[in-house]
């Protein structure tokens, strides 16, 4: 499928588990608790298709910008998205080259932005072995930038920033945490030397 400005998106399936009809399962039953006797709902929403081995991939001008992968992914036509479970994303930078790596317990991609959030457990990965760590992540494809609004802890090399609100390019080459910033410096040895809180002057200064 093409999309603009050159841009090409593909998807490839190994392993069709099922196909099914978007439907709504009710179950009713009493809310005790209501003064008025309300009823309450409860409804499970099944997805229209479900694959296994799923993976779509973006590449502009011949390049692949990005690749997701997951053992399970499920489709929600109604909403244009596809939900998976232990998604792995795959950066690539702009000659090509795997720039870093993204995985989770699940993840959100949005069918019609292409953007995609991850949940659970996200860790980032740099080629320089640099690591982000969170609960919570969304990569904005149009702008190209990761960012979120939960506690990270982001390492580089012997060094260790944590704090909230975090956003930089998928290669983490390029970092700014917003608030509540600690600094933990260690030696070559491993030992804490240091230990630095920014005041509210330098929150959300830019880390390079």
């Amino acid at each position: 499928m093409n999309g603009s400005n050159g841009q090409h998106v593909g998807i490839t399936v190994r392993g069709l588990l099922a196909a099914v009809l978007a439907a709504a399962v009710v179950s009713v039953f009493s809310c005790g608790s209501g003064d008025n006797g309300e009823i309450a709902l409860g409804t499970v929403d099944l997805p229209d298709q479900e694959f296994a081995d799923f993976e779509t991939m973006e590449s502009d001008s011949g390049l692949t910008k990005w690749k997701l992968r997951a053992p399970v992914a499920r489709i929600y036509n109604a909403r244009k998205l596809l939900v998976t479970d232990s998604p792995r994303i795959e950066f690539f930078n702009e000659v090509g080259e795997l720039a870093s790596v993204l995985i989770a317990d699940k993840g959100e991609f949005n069918q019609v932005t292409h953007d995609f959030i991850a949940l659970g457990n996200v860790i980032v990965t740099s080629r320089e072995g640099y690591k982000l760590e969170t609960e919570t992540l969304v990569w904005v494809n149009r702008i190209e930038e990761i960012h979120t609004e939960d506690f990270v802890k982001f390492t580089k090399g012997s060094d260790i920033l944590t704090g909230y609100g975090f956003r930089s390019d998928p290669e983490l080459a390029s970092v700014e945490i917003e608030r509540d910033v600690q600094v933990y410096l260690r030696d070559e040895e491993g030992v804490m030397r240091e230990e630095l809180r920014m005041d509210a002057e330098e929150e959300g200064r830019r880390h390079e």
